[in-house]
């Protein structure tokens, strides 16, 4: 084990995550982690004002020091006033004029690094690039978290850079990633800009892929909120061929603070109780389900017989739908209407499934609490993440695949969804699942404690950070 860095070494580690719950969540847990190890003399945190009382609330006895950058008022003109989350947008058709506004932050950033004391590492988001061109005019080294694991970001750079699917006409037929010949892919597990096949892609979003991938590339290395237990192979893939060497400091949902939701807690107390199983559901902070989708999950839900959970985002529900169907299912299933502890509900006993878009911080989640997951991947890497938990991990099962075009794709239908959800809560194909989920658990824990995989990592990665940037940089 790498020996940890003398407290006269110890590093002052900033980090600047992107403005989404589901982004700055994780970089949270690490900062967290780094106080709770002592890994660091002084952690700082750069965000913006709205987005501050909840890192402050959230680091409660960390006591950080948090730098706020003021949000540019001269944004795009799409963009409505006072967002400065993405969770907050009224469509991520906005994402890209929200990225834009973001970079505008950079003569702040740059300012504030200026005024600092010695800072020894920077830790930003994948979505940040332009902070690694800050970094490095004051020698400070930059490593990036980009949100994901390494099965969807080795494969997603492969087919990238290699372009499998160019002869692939169908979003159905599978195609081969070499060098994983056992992995079949369709371009439905990709979405843009990777599903094109055009050896010269253009258009905004490539571009902005490109360049954060760039500066990624550029950096001193990726933090990764996984460990190698569970995905090794694409690990050791990553670092031999492609780089910078991804480092694997997780699953960082083991240092969740506790946040008391009493009414969910009591409720999934009486279900313990009365030994009657709940299925978790919900699908992120950022993901949009159609009305007409929602209400085939009500019904199927309903139909099931299952006790359920349900967390929907308030602004998309429809207030009569919805209050007839909780009165429906009152003696039976749970429907919350606002930002809830995942952690914590997936950590209670009585909670056997979870129906999930597959979002990395949920799949490291639930690999955690040990709950079988019903895929239903809905944007970005998640396809690629549900693939890796299914068919990879065997830890889930899989709502079928939908079509790529939103607007006129077919709904996926209360029958089948009923199906799944009773083949996860109580078939033969959710016990194996809950058994292979039990297992990685133990090993996601045991990578997080003294001497495991992820603990050594963290250990080695600030180790040979204090060493090499120890001297004042300005």
């Amino acid at each position: 084990m790498a020996a940890s860095p003398s407290s006269a070494h110890k590093p002052h580690i900033a980090i600047f995550p992107f403005m989404s719950k589901g982004h700055t969540i994780p970089l949270l847990h690490l900062a967290h982690l780094l106080h709770h190890r002592r890994l660091a003399s002084l952690i700082t945190i750069f965000t913006t004002p709205l987005n501050s009382p909840f890192i402050l609330n959230f680091l409660s006895g960390v006591e950080p020091d948090i730098i706020e950058l003021s949000f540019p008022g001269d944004i795009p003109k799409d963009l409505p006033p006072n967002i400065e989350s993405t969770d907050c947008l009224p469509s991520m058709l906005l994402f890209l004029p929200f990225i834009q506004a973001v970079k505008k932050l950079q003569p702040q950033f740059e300012q504030a690094l200026k005024n600092l004391p010695t800072i020894n590492l920077l830790i930003s988001d994948g979505f940040l690039g332009w902070s690694g061109d800050s970094s490095a005019k004051f020698g400070i080294p930059r490593m990036v978290f980009n949100g994901m694991g390494n099965f969807a970001m080795t494969i997603s750079h492969i087919v990238s850079i290699n372009k499998p699917h160019k002869h692939v006409s169908s979003y159905d037929d599978p195609f081969t990633v070499t060098p994983f010949p056992h992995l079949k892919l369709t371009k439905a597990d990709l979405n843009p800009p990777f599903d094109d096949p055009d050896p010269d892609p253009k258009g905004p979003l490539h571009e902005f892929v490109m360049e954060q991938g760039i500066a990624t590339m550029q950096s001193h290395g990726i933090i990764v909120n996984s460990f190698s237990e569970l995905d090794e192979i694409y690990l050791h893939y990553w670092n031999k061929n492609i780089g910078p060497k991804s480092w694997y400091v997780g699953p960082l949902c083991v240092m969740d603070a506790e946040h008391h939701q009493l009414a969910c807690m009591q409720w999934l107390d009486a279900r313990s109780l009365s030994n009657r199983p709940v299925l978790y559901v919900a699908f992120g902070s950022q993901a949009i389900v159609a009305p007409a989708q929602l209400q085939e999950i009500a019904v199927a839900l309903e139909k099931s017989e299952h006790d359920f959970l349900w967390v929907i985002k308030e602004n998309y529900y429809d207030d009569v739908l919805f209050g007839e169907f909780e009165e429906k299912v009152k003696d039976r299933g749970m429907v919350v209407h606002k930002w809830v502890d995942q952690m914590e509900i997936l950590s209670h006993e009585s909670v056997k499934g979870f129906m999930s878009h597959c979002g990395w911080n949920s799949v490291m989640e639930s690999v955690v609490a040990g709950v079988p997951m019903l895929a239903w991947p809905m944007m970005a890497e998640q396809p690629l993440n549900a693939k890796f938990v299914v068919e990879e991990m065997k830890i889930g099962l899989r709502i079928r695949t939908r079509g790529k075009d939103i607007e006129n794709e077919e709904l996926i239908g209360r029958d089948h969804i009923e199906e799944m959800v009773r083949e996860l809560m109580v078939g033969e194909g959710g016990k194996e699942v809950a058994r292979n989920i039990k297992v990685l658990s133990e090993k996601a824990r045991l990578a997080m404690e003294c001497g495991g995989s992820s603990w050594t990592s963290l250990e080695t990665l600030v180790s040979q950070v204090s060493s090499v940037n120890t001297v004042p940089s300005h």
